[in-house]
């Protein structure tokens, strides 16, 4: 599986962090939110939230745009608390960083893979993101991977080819010479659209095994 590759290029929720949108979604109907608005591309993700993720709109526009969705009643009722209740929620999905997990990636940099990591992501999560990290092995995710490339940063997210293309060029490398972990098919599918080895991972399971 590794023959011949020089990068490989790991999606973070899901697959290094574990990952559960129900905790959030669930979380956000407690609060009064409609199903509709969260639930338009048959998950916890909607047109707003991708915009969030590709960086293209602010914290403040995105948790405005989630308050604008609960009902009066609770927003007087929370007064002031709010603002940090409704970050919370957004970062509920989030959960441990494994540690066997890191020590897979720590061993594959060992011995000459560049590790880096590509994820949909946004500003509103990254700092429980780092974290977290820091919980579970007392380093940043910039410490434990050879680059970031983040899509609310870069403003574009998987599985748009140009968020590919752009990792492909910042690293210098050819995308044969890749390798692709993510748990979605719809990117795994992407990445393999331009000529970069892909594998689908189950959401939230063990892959250290994989390199045995």
């Amino acid at each position: 599986m590794l023959t011949g590759k020089k990068v490989l290029i790991f999606d973070l929720g899901g697959v290094v962090i574990d990952l559960f949108v129900d905790r959030t979604f669930l979380a956000m109907l407690s609060l009064g939110v409609p199903e509709a608005m969260l639930n338009e591309q048959g998950c916890l993700m909607n047109s707003k939230m991708m915009e969030y993720d590709r960086g293209d709109i602010t914290d403040n526009g995105m948790f405005s745009y989630i308050k604008s969705f609960i009902p009066t009643a609770v927003s007087e009722k929370m007064g002031a608390r709010l603002d940090d209740e409704v970050r919370r929620v957004w970062n509920l999905m989030l959960g441990n960083v494994p540690a066997k997990k890191l020590q897979r990636l720590k061993e594959l940099r060992e011995v000459g893979y560049r590790v880096v990591m590509l994820s949909n992501t946004n500003n509103g999560h990254w700092p429980r993101i780092e974290q977290l990290f820091v919980e579970a092995c007392g380093k940043l995710p910039a410490e434990c991977f050879d680059a970031l490339y983040l899509s609310y940063l870069m403003h574009h997210r998987k599985p748009e080819p140009e968020i590919f293309q752009s990792l492909l060029e910042s690293e210098g490398v050819a995308a044969a010479d890749c390798l692709f972990f993510d748990d979605s098919a719809e990117n795994c599918a992407a990445a393999r659209a331009l000529g970069i080895d892909a594998v689908l991972v189950e959401r939230n399971a063990s892959w250290e095994g994989m390199f045995e």
